[in-house]
């Protein structure tokens, strides 16, 4: 009995001439299809049968460019190779590429990346990549941080000394502050011409917190160190500390007008800071309960405090107890603070500083305890210890706690209306 053959329905003809290759669609007993190659190679008839058209074409075009290269049989594709092919070629059809393009695109990455996987290369970009956040220049930032600053109940002096040193720092660094790079800062910063250590400190901190500001706003990396932080600070040359004796302190209590003296007797006697005394009122004397308070926003450290009020310091302010308003009016505290010192004939003029470092190394040597002169301060121990702290002896504290004005006595200078109360207080008496 013969063998019943498969019966062709169709021949189509991949390639021409040596590389042509046919494929006969054969039907075959189950009524399935199949599709069968059929080629000359190396003086032999091949034959390949196929059960899907669209593979059967793919391997007929593969063949025939193999036959025109001259590549033996070896190198045919598999069918696995097929689907790896059609896989890849799927993956790079998502990103509108062609497989040849991607891989191109991956060789070009992978030279250019050395000692680290293609990855990590990306995830490191894309993690440190600037344009992303806003541009804005240095201009811009500090007058949206001047303006918060403001807004945020600061002392009308602090929002002043910002919106100073940032406008110098401006009119020096402009540009996108994102491009500010740490080269810039130390170039400013050592271009700071006739300044002290304090005042270039000051201007670099208003300067850092500037930065902080447009990291929090979205300007500059969260994650990452601004120019200002990383720029060179400045460090203050140790320098003795000076202090006022009792007897020159009580001259300087008596050559100094009504206008001056409250800040001398207050950073004498209580150790406030000048620039927080020229915040104060005279209802922040809380003359009954023994105290000075000292809020919030009037503190350098924007910490409330309570500092006490000793009894020669209610007997020096006691002229100004029915008193309301701001404790000093006088537009140069300075100036007048070195007349006095020439007035009362101290030593090489005023001491900077002197009247805070007095109060704290006397109360130290009055209380014997740092921690409670600190709290008093609005400073911590080690910085006490560090800065403000002289030795002196317990019986030249006592003398300084218990300097007065002589009897009768008022300073040069008093509102009229003060020096009536006072004349019509001493007539009852």
């Amino acid at each position: 009995m013969t063998r019943k053959r498969k019966r062709r329905s169709s021949v189509v003809e991949i390639g021409n001439g040596p590389a042509r290759i046919r494929i006969y669609t054969m039907n075959r007993k189950d009524g399935y299809d199949e599709f069968t190659l059929s080629w000359k190679e190396g003086g032999r008839r091949k034959l390949r049968s196929i059960g899907d058209m669209d593979e059967a074409r793919m391997v007929a075009q593969q063949t025939t460019v193999r036959l025109t290269n001259g590549f033996s049989t070896s190198d045919e594709a598999t069918k696995r190779d097929i689907e790896l092919l059609r896989h890849c070629e799927g993956q790079a059809k998502q990103f509108g590429v062609t497989l040849a393009a991607a891989i191109d695109k991956w060789v070009s990455a992978r030279t250019a990346v050395v000692g680290i996987t293609l990855s990590d290369a990306v995830r490191f970009y894309q993690a440190n990549r600037t344009d992303l956040f806003a541009v804005k220049s240095t201009a811009q930032v500090a007058e949206e941080f001047v303006e918060s600053r403001r807004t945020s109940g600061v002392s009308d002096i602090y929002a002043r000394n910002c919106r100073d040193h940032l406008k110098r720092y401006t009119s020096k660094v402009g540009g996108n502050i994102g491009d500010v790079s740490v080269s810039d800062m130390n170039q400013f910063l050592t271009g700071l011409k006739g300044l002290g250590v304090v005042s270039k400190k000051g201007i670099r901190r208003n300067i850092v917190t500037m930065f902080g500001f447009a990291k929090r706003q979205g300007y500059l990396h969260p994650d990452r160190k601004t120019a200002a932080e990383q720029s060179e600070s400045f460090k203050e040359a140790e320098t003795e500390v000076e202090i006022f004796t009792p007897e020159e302190m009580k001259g300087l209590l008596l050559a100094s007008h009504a206008r001056i003296l409250p800040l001398v007797a207050i950073g004498a006697f209580a150790g406030i800071r000048s620039a927080e005394i020229r915040r104060l009122h005279w209802e922040d004397i809380k003359w009954d309960r023994g105290h000075i308070e000292i809020a919030g926003r009037k503190a350098k450290t924007a910490a409330r405090r309570l500092v006490p009020l000793p009894e020669n310091l209610k007997t020096w302010l006691s002229p100004w107890r029915e008193e309301t308003g701001p404790i000093i009016s006088i537009t140069d505290p300075s100036g007048a603070l070195n007349d006095v010192a020439v007035k009362a004939k101290i030593p090489g003029g005023w001491r900077q500083n002197a009247l805070r470092h007095s109060f704290i190394s006397y109360r130290v040597a009055e209380t014997g305890d740092v921690a409670r002169t600190a709290l008093e301060a609005g400073n911590s121990p080690k910085m006490i210890f560090r800065h403000y702290r002289e030795v002196v002896t317990e019986d030249a504290a006592k003398v300084w706690f218990s300097i007065t004005p002589p009897d009768g006595w008022v300073p040069s200078e008093l509102k009229w209306s003060i020096r009536e109360r006072l004349r019509k207080i001493s007539l009852r008496k």
